[in-house]
Order: structure tokens, then sequence, then C-alpha cells
């Protein structure tokens, strides 16, 4: 865990200083911000290139680019969970030249990590990109074909049903604990270090159950080696393979708690640029390429207003801390 007196966030920091220094910025970042942009504008993905993150960040920069005059680069700077790249951008100046593009992770460093990380105070919602429906997925083994049916095996198992995720109070665990406390199954929880080691053990038998982005696991299901049981969300993403929402099969209240992803800039970061970013990436999401590319990795564009990504982001920060109250964990624990 990184020590916050090392690397503290814009918010401790400014409370250091005092509100009256604080202040002072303000009127130096809006005159910034009138020509915005006039040079090269970074997105930072707090990720290793290659994945979900990535791809979105590259797919929108060029249209950004063209669109707004200015080069648009990708940065990973992966570590800590994602911690590491968001706090470069968290500690930035608010002036519109370097924003964040990272799923709704963010929501839980604060709760579920106890980083020094709030996303509805240290960061400025700029726009939210897409959402990917999430899946409950079993082995095609398995002796169960509904959501009902799966509940019915792991109560007769005698708390003998294994579940995986990655990550403590990653979307993924926060979905397997919010059924677990929906119908009452009788399921166990093991955190592994990768996604890939969750579908291994769930096709081997190890595992029972897990849930999962339909992306990740579309070529084992298209295989007909695994099946998905239910989506989580209200709907499905259009091509995704035929399943019920949990809503459908009997389990009301999963749809609440989704993937998404975000654009961020810092604590303070003006309208002059929040407005006209908004928009351009509301327009680059309605690009016919930018669309397929999100489907292909299993997300729905959802361009948004900064207040409609706000309220998904306390949404999302409140499920965290539901989250952490439900299962008991200890936040920062592993």
């Amino acid at each position: 865990m990184l020590d916050p007196k090392i690397f503290p966030t814009r918010r401790r920091f400014l409370a250091s200083l005092g509100a009256a220094s604080a202040l002072s910025m303000a009127p130096a970042h809006r005159a910034l911000a009138a020509g915005w942009p006039d040079r090269p504008v970074t997105i930072v993905v707090p990720y290793g290139p290659g994945a979900s993150n990535d791809i979105f960040a590259r797919s929108l920069a060029d249209l950004l680019s063209k669109d707004l005059g200015q080069p648009f680069v990708v940065e990973n700077r992966p570590g800590a969970g994602g911690f590491t790249g968001a706090l470069s951008v968290v500690n930035a100046p608010a002036d519109g030249y370097r924003f964040l593009l990272m799923p709704n992770s963010i929501a839980s460093f604060d709760s579920v990590m106890a980083l020094d990380l709030d996303a509805t105070a240290d960061v400025t919602p700029v726009a939210q990109l897409a959402t990917a429906p999430g899946s409950m997925v079993v082995s095609s083994a398995l002796p169960a074909n509904t959501v009902q049916e799966f509940i019915a095996f792991a109560n007769g198992r005698e708390e003998d049903t294994f579940y995986g995720y990655v990550g403590v109070g990653a979307t993924q665990h926060q979905l397997a604990e919010k059924f677990r406390k929906l119908t009452g199954v009788k399921m166990k929880g093991v955190n592994y270090q990768g996604s890939a080691e969750v579908t291994t053990d769930l096709l081997a038998g190890r595992l029972h159950v897990q849930f999962s982005t339909v992306s990740a696991v579309r070529g084992q299901v298209e295989a007909g080696e695994l099946k998905i049981l239910a989506y989580t969300n209200a709907s499905s993403a259009p091509g995704s393979p035929p399943a019920p929402t949990m809503a459908e099969a009997g389990v009301a209240g999963m749809a609440e708690t989704q993937v998404w992803w975000g654009i961020f800039g810092p604590a303070g970061l003006p309208p002059e640029v929040v407005t006209p970013m908004n928009a351009a990436v509301n327009r680059a999401l309605g690009d016919a390429a930018v669309i397929d590319t999100f489907a292909k990795n299993g997300a729905v564009p959802t361009p948004r207003s900064p207040e409609e990504f706000a309220a998904a982001i306390g949404s999302a920060v409140a499920s965290a801390k539901e989250f952490v109250e439900f299962t008991g964990i200890v936040p920062g624990g592993g």
C-alpha cells in the first residue's frame, strides 16, 4: 500500500495548504482553459497495453485529436491496481491536459482498498464511456441450466460451492457477494491473480461459478465449454449469447452493480474544459468504428452528461461501501 504521507492526493495536499491557497489557483486554471486545448493532451490508462481500457482509449484518441485539433496521447501507467496511474491525474494541474480513463474500480479505492482517493471528491467526472453487462457463468458440465437450478445445486452441497474472482472488491467480487446476499446461496469466494486462472479452474471443476464480463468468456461459451445462466444488467450487449437477465431469472437487485468505464480529470477542472471534452467524447461514442470496437470487447457505449456520470460514480461508491459492510472485509486487507 502506498503511504499517503509520501503520495498524497491533491485533496489532502490542498487541505494542508489551506482553503485560501486552493482558491487562489482557480483563476489561473480558468484563464488557461479559455483557449483549451492549445497543446497535446494526455489520457492516462492505469493498466498495461492491450486490454479493454487501453483499446478504448486508443479508439477514442484519434477521433478526439481530429475533433479538438490537438494530439491526444495515450500513456499506460500501471501499478497498484490502477491507483498509481489514477494518482498521477489526481495530482496533476486542473488545466485540461491530463485525463484518466479507467473502469468503475476507481469507486473502490477508498472504501475497499483503503487508498487515499475518493472518487466523489478527488476527480472531476468528465464523460462516461460504456457499460459491460456482467454474466453468471458456469461449466457446461455443471448440472444446472438456470439460476434457480444453480441455487438448488449450491445449497445441496453444504457450503462446498466455490466462486472465483480477481481482486478483493472488484466488480466480479461485488456481484458474487450481492448474489449470495440476495439469494442466501451457500458459496465461498477464492481470490485469484488473473482471470485466466479463474476460467481454468472453472473448466476443471475446482470452481463452480464466476461472474464475468461477456468478452472474458465469449470464446469458451461459443466453444460449448461454459454456459451463461444470466446477465446481471437490465439487458445483454448486442450480439451476446442468449440468456435471461437476473431479474427475469428471479433475482432482482443485481443491475445496480455493473462494469463501466469513464474519463476523469483532476478535481476542480473548469467547465471550459469539461463541457467541450464531454461533447467531443460523446460524439466519438457515436462513431461506427468505435461502436464496433466496444462491442468486440463486450461493451455498449453510454454517452452521458457530466452530471449523469457523477450520479453513476456516486452509486458505485455506495455499492462499494455496502459491499464492505455486508462482507465484513477489512479495507486494504487484500
